[in-house]
C-alpha cells in the first residue's frame, strides 16, 4: 500500500520551476544585476519604503505570527471596501489556488478552465485526483467559446477564471462573467491577481452571487512578490471553508506586518500603476514599430506573435540576459512570447535586441 501511495504522488501534476536570476547568470557567464526578467510579471520597482517597517520586527522572529492575521484581514478588507470576516489571507494566490482545491475537490470533483490560462490551476485539481476540462480558446484569435464554457460550468464543483488573463492578458466583459457565475452548479474563483491595471472591483460580484471567491494578491501591482501574500474576498460562508483548511502560519510575521502596511496606503501601488500603464502603451508601441503584432492588454504585461522563431528568439535574449516567457511550440502561443513591463530603460535594452535580432 505504501509503494502504491508513492507511485501516485510521484504521477501526480507538478508546477514547473523556472530558473533563478543567479542560475542564468551563472549559465552565461553574465554579471547577475545583467539580468532582467521580462518573465515573471513583477514590478520594477524597488520596495525601499519597508526596510523601516522590517527593522523593529527583526526583534520578534522568535515568535510565531498570529495565526488569525486579522491586521492583515483588517486592511485588506478596508483596501476592498468590505469587512474582514469576507477575507481569508493566504501565501499568495498560489496558496489560495491550493485551499479552493483542498475545499472543493476531490476524487470523483470536477473543475474546469479556459486554456490557455495560469497552469496551477490544473495541477491543483489532478493533485486532488479532481477531473480537469480544459476549454481551448480558439486558436486563430484566442476567443473564448462561450457556449462550451457555459456548459461544461454547469457540472462542474469548481470553475477557474482568471481575470485579466495570464498569459494572454485580456479581461471578460462583466455580462459574460455574470452569465457563466450564473450557469454554475459549484464555486466560481476569479484570479485578480492583475486588478488594479484593469481598475477592477469585485466587491459588487462577490455581494451579489454567494458562490464567487475573488483571490488578491501583493505580488504584481503593489511590487511585494517577495512577501509572497495573497486574500481572497468571498462570502463568509466559503469564507469560513478555506478558512477550514488552511494552515495556521503559512505567511510569516514580517510578510504579514509589510503587507498590511502596504494595503494601507494604496497611494504608492497606484502610482506606480499609472506609471507602468504609461510605459505599457510606449512599450507596445515599440513593439509595433519593430513588425510585431501586440495583443491588447488590461495587465501589466504583453502577448506578443513573434512568428515560427520565437523560441530561437527567446534564447537569444536569455544568453544576453534577457529573460522573456515562451511557450510550448505545439501549443496555441508556440509563436508568440510575454513580456513584461518594466522600467523604460530596460525595455528599451529589450527593443534593441529585438530589432538586432528580426
Amino acid at each position: 500500500m505504501g509503494a502504491h501511495r508513492l507511485g501516485v504522488q510521484m504521477t501526480a501534476p507538478r508546477y514547473k520551476w523556472q530558473p533563478t536570476t543567479g542560475e542564468i547568470a551563472a549559465r552565461y557567464g553574465l554579471p547577475e544585476d545583467q539580468v532582467v526578467r521580462f518573465d515573471h510579471n513583477t514590478s520594477p520597482f524597488s520596495t525601499d519604503w519597508a526596510p523601516s517597517i522590517v527593522t523593529p520586527m527583526a526583534r520578534r522572529l522568535n515568535e510565531y505570527p498570529g495565526a488569525s492575521y486579522l491586521p492583515l484581514r483588517m486592511a485588506a478588507a478596508k483596501y476592498l471596501g468590505t469587512n474582514a470576516e469576507h477575507i481569508v489571507p493566504g501565501a499568495g494566490i498560489d496558496e489560495l489556488i491550493l485551499l479552493i482545491a483542498k475545499a472543493f475537490l476531490g476524487r470523483g470533483g470536477r473543475a474546469c478552465a479556459v486554456t490557455p490560462t495560469y497552469p496551477l490551476y490544473e495541477i491543483a485539481t489532478r493533485q486532488l485526483d479532481a477531473d480537469f476540462v480544459g476549454i481551448p480558446r480558439d486558436p486563430h484569435d484566442l476567443s473564448i467559446p462561450m457556449e462550451e464554457l457555459l456548459r461544461t460550468a454547469e457540472t462542474a464543483d469548481v470553475v477557474w477564471l482568471c481575470e485579466p488573463n495570464n498569459p494572454t492578458g485580456d479581461r471578460t466583459d462583466d455580462r459574460a462573467l455574470a452569465e457563466v457565475i450564473e450557469h454554475a452548479s459549484g464555486v466560481v474563483v476569479i484570479d485578480a491577481a492583475y486588478a488594479e491595471f484593469a481598475g477592477d472591483r469585485w466587491d459588487r460580484f462577490v455581494a451579489t452571487y454567494d458562490n464567487v471567491i475573488v483571490c488578491h494578491t501583493l505580488s504584481k501591482a503593489f511590487g511585494l512578490a517577495g512577501l509572497r501574500v495573497g486574500f481572497s474576498l468571498s462570502s463568509t460562508s466559503l469564507a469560513d471553508s478555506l478558512d477550514a483548511v488552511r494552515p495556521p502560519g503559512s505567511i510569516s510575521s514580517m510578510s504579514a506586518e509589510i503587507a498590511a502596511a502596504a494595503l494601507s496606503e494604496p497611494q504608492r501601488m497606484e502610482r506606480r500603476v499609472g506609471r507602468l500603464l504609461k510605459e505599457r502603451t510606449r512599450f507596445a508601441q515599440g513593439l509595433t514599430k519593430l513588425g510585431l503584432r501586440v495583443r491588447p492588454s488590461s495587465t501589466n504585461f504583453l502577448l506578443v506573435e513573434v512568428g515560427p522563431t520565437a523560441h530561437v528568439a527567446a534564447d537569444n535574449l536569455m544568453a544576453s540576459g534577457l529573460v522573456v516567457r515562451a511557450f510550448d511550440a505545439a501549443g496555441p502561443l508556440g509563436d508568440r512570447l510575454r513580456f513584461t513591463v518594466r522600467a523604460p530603460h530596460e525595455n528599451e535594452r529589450l527593443l534593441d535586441a529585438l530589432w538586432r535580432q528580426l
